[in-house]
């Protein structure tokens, strides 16, 4: 009898289980990719089935998996990415992480489209797949390596400098819980803390080649959707445009600090400035608006942190002056990405990938730091280490605190000078919170976990959600993503969706949705029927993350085609309704996930700082207060789900096609 095989996949994943040395290859419906799509969605429905609750993260119980997507490995552009899923050692909560670069194409290329790790191994292993080739190899030669060092050592074992690798440093192996996974030198699958959970199997690295081809139901009608999306993408801004544009610049601080409402980006300007910066064009934009946290969240944009003599250092031109190439994913256009170098000074630096917005955020305003070439360092320091640069950055803004406050001694900080911008003093901390030495080793598992150490109150300095820090994006501005942080299954976290989208200048997207459906303007401040928006949104966004594309291509331009995308590639006929219903049920099971392990509601609190209590004084976000109870309650009443309990209803489950799946939660529940 012939396998089906749904189109747009290998139809097949490899469970390896490392306790046993084993590897075993397993067929997967083609009614799972329909329901689940791959990436996260997929790899929820099998951990949920095959984890146990109340495992520990840690332990040999957990089970961590490297999954794509349908138009991972296709001709789809901007479609490259993969997703990493395991139980969070960091908020016991469900987890991914979320990776650009080229491992995931190289995964399906080796014939799966996911690879499962189950126990744990009695010595360093690494996986290694080539063209049917596959087995678990030692790593202990490997172990106590950088990640940089790890795939050089790797491709000169092999010969082949085309494998394609994700693995850990040091942070992963030494358990540190904001520890991370690396590939390409510089793309990171970053949060939830995952890079522990192979340090904790043992696991170094997966290293994968291979030359089998993704089957594509409609090829030439991926490439004509592909055309439509590169013309878009092909547009500049006119000279009118541009100028118009370098005119405002010097004028956004008075524009901000005046709250004069700014008219949404443009898509040819977005493009243009993803294309000549990254999202390092956003920097100096994102901390005058306060939009970018300023000062471990206490700071005032002009005040604190001002356009003219501080955050233009850490962005746009003043970032790309030391690329030296441009840095592309895999099929993708854009190419926001870098190499850069330093050519001389203390942070000399030959070879490194460009920050993006987020690390230049927290390693720059959030500790007052304003030194380029420190957090060009730090970035690379914490891809070699294999450190979630959100977190890392947000637990030595939190120590500078401390350190400014009282509660930690200089003695207590191995004689460091832990105070606001001392960007010397930033990178000997990160070095030692790799290495785990003295009040890194207090550190290294982030802000809940060093505040517990810690104690004097210093709680109050840890801005986090459930154990994970807070993206550099502030609620006080985008009202919603406070709703985001709080009632995703992977709290804390910006690149899940929701009504924050939208919400004023903040957003790139305004009244239109994908579907059709039409939408309101939404008032920044207004808190009350943002649920149905949050809903929406929150559901297409699982549907890009788990088809396996970047979310810059729908956020640019707004009109990307991914579910014809998908449709050609898989040859199906869904519906935007269908795709919708599909991210809500990755959603909703993510949900269950958490629900299972104990996790209601009430356990996703977020810092009191950060949503305006007490509210700042001065700046655009002068006297706000967020209403995070109304938005919280909001998203959950439009999913049908019980805003105490957080349970959904039998209806909604049943919709779903979850009842079955989830009935255990419901035997809990009765």
């Amino acid at each position: 009898m012939v396998k089906e095989i749904s189109k747009g996949y290998m139809g097949k994943i490899l469970w390896v289980d490392l306790s046993a040395g084993t590897l075993k290859e397993e067929d997967i419906s083609p009614q799972e990719y329909r329901q689940f799509l791959g990436g996260y969605g997929l790899g929820v429905k099998y951990l949920y089935e095959r984890i146990s609750p109340g495992i520990d993260p840690l332990g040999p119980e957990n089970i961590i998996g490297f999954t794509t997507g349908p138009l991972t490995h296709t001709s789809a552009l901007g479609c490259g990415r993969y997703t990493v899923v395991a139980k969070s050692p960091l908020t016991n909560t469900w987890g991914d992480a979320n990776s650009g670069g080229y491992f995931g194409p190289a995964l399906k290329s080796a014939g799966y489209d996911a690879v499962f790790f189950t126990g744990k191994s009695h010595k360093p292993v690494y996986l290694y797949l080539n063209d049917g080739m596959k087995e678990l190899r030692d790593a202990s030669h490997l172990w106590g390596k950088d990640a940089n060092e790890t795939e050089d050592e790797i491709w000169r074992e092999q010969g082949d400098n085309k494998i394609k690798i994700a693995c850990i440093g040091q942070a992963g192996e030494k358990l540190s819980l904001i520890s991370c996974i690396i590939n390409d030198k510089g793309r990171a699958a970053a949060r939830s803390g995952l890079g522990a959970v192979m340090g904790s199997k043992n696991l170094k690295a997966v290293a994968v080649k291979g030359n089998e081809k993704t089957p594509v139901a409609d090829e030439a009608k991926l490439k004509e959707l592909n055309k439509i999306v590169r013309d878009k993408f092909s547009l500049k801004p006119t000279k009118f445009q541009d100028l118009i544009g370098k005119m405002l610049k010097p004028l956004m601080p008075l524009l901000f600090r005046l709250k004069v409402p700014l008219p949404p980006p443009d898509t040819k300007l977005v493009n243009q400035i993803f294309q000549d910066y990254g999202t390092s064009g956003l920097t100096s934009t994102a901390c005058e608006s306060q939009d970018a946290p300023i000062k471990n969240w206490l700071g005032i944009a002009y005040q604190d942190f001002p356009m003219a003599k501080k955050s233009s250092n850490i962005s746009d031109d003043n970032v790309i002056r030391y690329q030296v190439k441009k840095f592309a994913c895999s099929k993708c256009i854009v190419g926001c990405g870098g190499i850069v170098e330093v050519k001389e000074g203390k942070y000399a630096l030959h070879y490194g990938h460009k920050p993006e917005y987020e690390t230049l955020a927290s390693f720059g305003p959030l500790c007052m730091n304003d030194n380029i070439e420190s957090i060009i360092t730090a970035n690379d320091i914490c891809n070699r280490y294999g450190f979630d640069t959100i977190s890392a950055g947000a637990t030595i803004a939190f120590a500078i605190e401390c350190y400014e406050k009282g509660t930690l001694s200089k003695a207590q900080t191995d004689g460091m000078d832990l105070t606001w911008g001392n960007h010397e003093a930033i990178i000997q901390l990160l070095k030692k919170m790799g290495e785990r030495d003295g009040i890194g080793n207090i550190l290294a598992d982030g802000v809940r976990l060093a505040a517990q150490r810690i104690g004097k109150g210093s709680e109050k300095y840890a801005i986090h959600v459930a154990g994970q820090e807070l993206a550099m994006h502030d609620p006080r501005l985008t009202p919603s993503l406070g709703a985001t942080y709080c009632t995703d299954a992977t709290p804390a976290r910006h690149t899940q969706g929701g009504a924050g989208y939208f919400e004023g200048e903040a957003g790139l997207f305004k009244s239109k949705f994908f579907t059709g459906h039409v939408f309101p303007e939404m008032k920044r401040y207004e808190y009350e029927n943002k649920g149905k928006l949050h809903m929406f949104q929150s559901n297409y966004v699982h549907v890009i993350n788990c088809a396996g594309m970047c979310m810059f291509y729908p956020f640019i331009y707004q009109d990307t085609p991914l579910v014809e995308m998908i449709n050609a590639a898989t040859g199906w006929n869904l519906t935007p309704d269908d795709a919708l219903e599909i991210g809500d049920r990755i959603h909703t099971l993510r949900h269950c996930f958490n629900l299972r392990e104990g996790f209601t509601p009430k356990d996703f609190q977020i810092s009191p700082r950060a949503i305006g209590d007490p509210p700042l004084t001065a700046g655009p976000t002068k006297g706000v207060t967020i209403d995070i109870d109304t938005l919280n309650r909001a998203v959950y009443l439009e999913r049908d789900w019980d805003p105490v309990s957080g349970m959904p209803s039998e209806k909604t489950l049943q919709k779903l096609s979850l009842k079955e799946l989830v009935s255990d939660l419901m035997v809990v529940k009765k």
